[in-house]
């Protein structure tokens, strides 16, 4: 009976339900030995324990991140993560001792065993999700477990803070409780299956730097997984300092107390949960990396705000929370696709050289605020500015890094509010980059295919026609480049380089032209020179794309009457060409009365 209630559940369920009940643990513990070195020490102190303990927590991070990344590539990920959460049972028993002899030193120990267990956790818990889930459903799984990890801090946030109050600061009655999830936690660990190594023989070095350094190396020759890399620790750094300054925040500006001010880190936790669901619902089945400048200007926004407002609770809540709404934005396409780009051999280690800049980050956090508080003696309220400043740095950083994939997101949203849009043979679009030969009739054509697909695309027209100013600056930023006529176009070296560049780099390529005749002119192109060159050193494929006009009919009669003089696009469809030249049209009928030749 009880094996058969175990198996009702998914893999991915428990591996979720074990990363919860870590996350939960370290956040409560974590924060109980907050509280108790402030009744030790007193409350004035708080800005120098909360630095401190950030600092001890995020040694290990660097210590041994290279290290537990090549033991995620080398053995089973599942009997690692067994093994970290046996090692959490024993800590945690030793943090009941710990406070049972009121130690200082003893609870500094045991939470950097704490962190120790966890740096060796997080490789193979984020590593084993493609082993875990089919691949459209990655991007998913990232948004439920970043949620679920983020409610564990928002409750262990609520937890320690409640603890703290109920049993009147008797510290060992909470740490008990503590032990109690580290059991549980244990149990749902052996229910994850049993998953083989990567097959990486990758020996473990004592030099971890030159590790890291190869990591991220290996990174670097991925599309945008560098800087995602490095957006992903970024966002660890603005999580770590806005959790340590929360409290010195709470007590300065709002007059509460430091328990008090943990609640209010509650509420940037539940941000930051409910920021991971919208993106992982906006993503779907891919990484949308549009959502990260986006996130980005919102982290910053807010950031100003809270020093704007903070005296104000009322004002202080929302901002509070929205904060932590946008770090999630920001984040879970990020950590997407960290695991989706990166090689399989390698991702534990891609994933340990992100969580060692990540803990760089926190470590930097800790110093940050010991700097503002004590040395340049800074309220805390301007500590938040100062990460506006830096996030505003950063959002216009990654508009630029990911222009393509913003202005591609913000097009498919356009495109979805302005048109009722078929699309169909849409599964003839590959998963790699291809060229896309269509006939151009109108600007907003563009928007009509970026949104009809999740990759990058840049747009080559035939000729330019006459437009108003603000459309000539869309095109300008969408990166269109204008081209005389099709023969030129074969001709045209730098066009062709251009066209070679892009889909080196993963981005798709649209060939606009001013004839109906796409499948005469695509079969040309399949042969011509040099396209002909490009597809057969590249094996890139040309799709022929035909868009329809009909009129859009709103539901509402008074829509119908306020919109019934537009005539919008209302179908997109794709039908593939085979390298042969033999064209296969994709020929379907639809509610407008849409055929395809």
């Amino acid at each position: 009976m009880e094996v058969t209630f175990f198996k009702r559940f998914s893999s991915f369920t428990y591996l979720n339900a074990t990363q919860f009940l870590g996350a939960l643990n370290d956040n409560i513990y974590k924060l109980l030995i907050v509280y108790f070195l402030i009744q030790v020490e007193g409350i004035q102190y708080s800005h120098q324990i909360l630095a401190s303990t950030g600092a001890i927590f995020v040694i290990p991070f660097l210590l041994f991140s290279a290290i537990s990344g090549i033991m995620a590539d080398r053995f089973s990920k599942r009997d690692i993560i067994v093994m970290t959460k046996i090692l959490e049972l024993m800590i945690m028993g030793f943090g009941v001792v710990a406070f049972a002899f009121e130690s200082k030193l003893m609870s500094y120990g045991i939470l950097f065993l704490l962190a120790t267990q966890t740096a060796i956790f997080s490789p193979s818990k984020y590593g084993i999700v493609p082993e875990l889930v089919a691949p459209e459903k990655i991007s998913k799984a990232n948004g439920l477990m970043t949620s679920f990890t983020f409610f564990a801090i928002i409750l262990g946030t609520f937890l320690a803070s409640f603890l703290t109050q109920v049993t009147g600061r008797n510290f060992i009655i909470s740490s008990i409780f503590c032990t109690f999830i580290a059991i549980v936690g244990l149990v749902t660990s052996f229910c994850i299956e049993i998953t083989p190594p990567s097959g990486s023989e990758k020996k473990f070095k004592l030099f971890f730097l030159r590790e890291i350094y190869n990591s991220l190396k290996i990174a670097s020759q991925h599309v945008s997984l560098l800087p995602a890399v490095l957006g992903s620790a970024y966002f660890l750094f603005v999580g770590a300092f806005a959790q340590l300054n929360i409290i010195p925040f709470a007590i300065q500006s709002l007059n509460l107390s430091d328990v008090e001010g943990g609640y209010l880190f509650f509420l940037t936790a539940l941000g930051i949960g409910t920021g991971a669901l919208i993106a992982g619902k906006i993503s779907g089945r891919i990484v949308e990396l549009g959502l990260v400048p986006i996130g980005a200007f919102g982290i910053s926004i807010c950031s100003f705000f809270l020093d704007f407002f903070s005296t104000n609770l009322y004002a202080v809540i929302p901002f509070v929370t929205l904060l932590g709404m946008f770090g999630g934005i920001f984040e879970i396409p990020l950590d997407a696709y960290i695991q989706v780009t990166s090689p399989k051999q390698s991702r534990g280690q891609v994933v340990a050289a992100t969580n060692f800049l990540s803990f760089v980050g926190v470590l930097i956090a800790s110093g940050l605020i010991y700097l503002n508080s004590a040395v340049l003696g800074l309220s805390s309220d301007k500590g938040f500015s100062l990460i506006g400043f830096l996030t505003m740095i950063i959002a216009f950083g990654y508009l630029f890094q990911f222009f393509d994939y913003i202005t591609r997101f913000i097009a498919s949203i356009l495109s979805m509010l302005h048109f009722r849009t078929v699309w169909t043979g849409v599964e003839n679009i590959p998963d790699c980059p291809a060229i896309y030969v269509c006939t151009h009739k109108a600007w907003n054509d563009t928007l009509l295919l970026l949104g009809s697909q999740r990759r990058r695309m840049r747009f080559f027209i035939e000729s330019e026609q006459d437009h108003s100013p603000w459309m000539s600056r869309l095109y300008r930023l969408l990166r269109v480049v204008f081209v005389p006529d099709i023969e030129p176009l074969e001709r045209n070296e730098e066009c062709m380089q251009a066209i070679q560049n892009s889909l080196k780099k993963g981005i798709s390529v649209c060939i606009f032209i001013n004839s109906d005749s796409i499948y005469e002119h695509a079969e040309k192109l399949l042969h011509s020179s040099p396209f002909n060159k490009i597809i057969q050193v590249a094996n890139f494929p040309i799709i022929p794309v035909k868009i329809e006009k009909g009129v859009k009919v709103p539901r509402s009669q008074f829509l119908k009457r306020l919109l019934q003089k537009y005539r919008v696009p209302a179908s997109v469809a794709f039908g593939k060409v085979a390298y042969e030249g033999e064209a296969s049209l994709l020929k379907s009928r639809h509610e407008l009365e849409i055929t395809f030749e």
